[in-house]
């Protein structure tokens, strides 16, 4: 494939329950392996993370795992790629979802990482995916009806 990764992005990340407490802002992706759009802009997000490295946190968060659903909740993401982001203290200040530009993510992380306003509060940008897989999109059968234990 060559470029970055969602095993990269992860690895990287810093864990959730310590990046709402180490006292720097936080960027939360929520993201899918399915979502081409996520897969489009891993590199601008891999990019952001190793610019802002120490100074801002970067949560990925894969929607598919059920042990973030509480998140998916609390933080109202309501597509895929979504970006939220938490100022020092945890408190969400901004949320964008779909294909960004690279000056609203990258314009957004810069001011949070200044302790400043952020110029992007709400985006929605074109292309977002809605949190449902779509049909096909994991490899391996689907099962289609229930099974027979007769």
């Amino acid at each position: 494939m060559g470029g970055p990764s969602f095993a990269a992005l992860e690895a990287n990340s810093v864990p959730l329950d310590q990046a709402l407490q180490n006292g720097r802002p936080t960027v939360l992706e929520f993201y899918a392996d399915w979502c081409e759009v996520c897969r489009e802009l891993l590199p601008l997000a891999y990019e952001q993370e190793q610019a802002y490295r120490g100074q801002v946190n970067f949560v990925a968060l894969n929607v598919e795992n059920t042990k973030w659903a509480p998140e998916v909740l609390e933080y109202n993401v309501k597509g895929i790629p979504e970006f939220v982001f938490l100022d020092a203290s945890g408190r969400p200040v901004a949320a964008a979802v779909g294909k960004l530009p690279r000056e609203v993510l990258a314009g957004n992380i810069k001011a949070l990482s200044e302790g400043q306003p952020l110029p992007y509060a709400r985006i929605q940008a074109a292309g977002a995916s809605g949190l449902q897989r779509p049909d096909g999109a994991m490899a391996g059968p689907r099962q289609v009806a229930p099974l027979d234990h007769s």
